[in-house]
């Protein structure tokens, strides 16, 4: 009524500081919808995330609550973890390695655009997209790093594996590159306990665990132990993996827990600065609330004038 009157009287409006506080909180709300960005130089990532999905991979040897003890499970649902901490303007792609080659799913993809995408195809990720069941790791790592290479300087390769050798291979491939010249991180899945590899039929049911007898075909002799073992077990050969790693010039790292992952995506040196648009709703939100929190108080004894 006052404001009603002071109109029709044409006398000044006396706005209490509130009034103003809440209009402009409101101007920055409906600013928002318009999803405002500001453009910066901001440290991002640009990953090509290759993941072994071998049978030796369907090994149970994890036990954190609310992870699957698979490994393939489990350095899925490490990987979903890592990319919800990744910044805005990160790009990441997909790839799988089975036999001797590093297979790309899809090319890096901006993350805060394309997570549902990103997150649904790793969902989907299992043994059985797997073209053959050998497992040579050192190829699939050099031809894993040929992939990333092809993706630009800034492209990471990430290479998730056990680093189980199917058949064993007494005279690996020498690595022909140049050490260092991409960087990235070889990820060591697994522990170290030895366990049996189980064996699934094509609806992904468990029917008994792999022995000797199953691959003896494909086994040199002195890979058959003599002592009567029957299962063909698997851990992880870190070894092995820190050999690769130390000839490629990448970064070590064993999968334990899924915080470490995080840690390791995020470090400053994988990382490389371009300009991109950040979304700033956020800022405008905060202030917005900041301003209406003002309004609880009262540090102005004054009305401000507002004169129509």
């Amino acid at each position: 009524m006052k404001i009603i009157r002071a109109l029709v009287m044409n006398r000044p409006i006396n706005l209490g500081w509130r009034v103003y506080s809440v209009s402009l909180a409101a101007l920055l709300l409906a600013a928002c919808i318009f999803k405002p960005t500001l453009t910066m130089n901001r440290p991002v990532f640009r990953y090509l995330l290759v993941i072994d999905i071998t049978q030796s991979m369907n090994a149970n040897d994890y036990q954190q609550e609310g992870f699957p003890t698979d490994r393939l499970g489990f350095v899925k649902a490490s990987i979903r973890q890592a990319l919800e901490y990744l910044p805005c303007g990160s790009e990441v792609g997909l790839g799988l390695f089975t036999t001797r080659n590093s297979q790309v799913l899809f090319e890096p993809l901006e993350i805060c655009e394309h997570f549902p995408l990103i997150a649904d195809v790793l969902e989907h990720i299992d043994w059985r997209m797997a073209w053959a069941a050998d497992s040579h790791i050192a190829r699939g790592l050099f031809t894993g790093l040929r992939e990333a290479a092809v993706r630009g300087k800034d492209t990471r390769l990430v290479f998730f594996t056990d680093g189980q050798q199917f058949p064993p291979e007494s005279d690996p491939p020498p690595f022909d590159g140049q050490p260092g010249a991409m960087a990235g991180i070889v990820v060591g899945v697994g522990g170290a306990q030895a366990v049996p590899i189980p064996r699934l039929d094509k609806e992904n049911r468990p029917i008994g665990f792999w022995e000797y007898v199953d691959l003896r075909d494909y086994l040199p002799p002195s890979a058959i132990p003599t002592d009567g073992s029957r299962l063909y077990l698997t851990r992880l050969d870190e070894a092995n993996l820190n050999h690769l790693a130390t000839i490629t010039g990448l970064n070590y790292h064993r999968l334990e827990k899924p915080e470490d992952l995080t840690l390791a995506l995020l470090a400053k040196d994988l990382a490389s600065e371009h300009r991109i648009a950040v979304d700033i709703r956020w800022t405008l939100a905060l202030m917005a609330l900041l301003l209406l929190l003002l309004t609880r108080f009262n540090p102005l004894k004054r009305k401000i004038p507002f004169l129509i």
